[in-house]
């Protein structure tokens, strides 16, 4: 009977990204009051079509990056370590859950890792010309786990030492079934 060793759920509300994403709106909007303080002051009559010009492009800009800004939000990377394999759920990217099987683990080890140079920055990453994947919200630590068929998985973790524990404890159950 398999059972849940680790369960993990991380979003980009505990990184950088919504400040970033906030002062980025905040700019925005402060460009937005320049511009219309300089458009509407005493002496400045703009014509129709450009006061009808500068109010929509402030609302579709503002929509814009505030939808940007809640989709970025709502991502979730949900990791659960069980006794016969790994599952990786990355909301809203992948909807399915991504299933690694204990039987193609060849190993797998908690390391840490630099995500921007190895795979471009934060998300679900794939590198370049080779077989790596990445599934990261923020930090610079994760399970590396190396596939029978030559394929790298990295999964990005705020809790390095109890995934550490349950991955001993999935790896232990690996031989007992496999190897006995």
């Amino acid at each position: 009977m398999e059972r849940l060793i680790f369960s993990e759920e991380q979003s980009f509300k505990q990184s950088f990204v919504p400040w970033i994403m906030l002062a980025s709106i905040l700019v925005m909007l402060l460009g937005f009051g320049v511009s219309w303080y300089h458009e509407f002051q005493p002496g400045n009559y703009p014509n129709q079509a450009e006061r009808h010009a500068l109010i929509w492009s402030s609302v579709i800009a503002f929509v814009v990056m505030t939808a940007v800004f809640l989709f970025i939000l709502s991502r979730k990377l949900i990791t659960e370590i069980w006794t016969d394999g790994i599952r990786i759920k990355f909301m809203p990217f992948i909807r399915k859950t991504k299933y690694v099987g204990i039987s193609e683990i060849v190993s797998a080890e908690v390391t840490k890792y630099n995500p921007i140079v190895e795979f471009g920055g934060w998300g679900v990453r794939k590198k370049l010309f080779s077989r790596k994947t990445a599934y990261n919200v923020s930090g610079r630590v994760g399970l590396r786990v190396h596939l029978k068929d030559g394929r790298q998985i990295v999964i990005g973790t705020q809790k390095e030492n109890e995934i550490r524990r349950a991955v001993e404890k999935m790896m232990q159950n690996r031989i007992e079934k496999f190897e006995m």
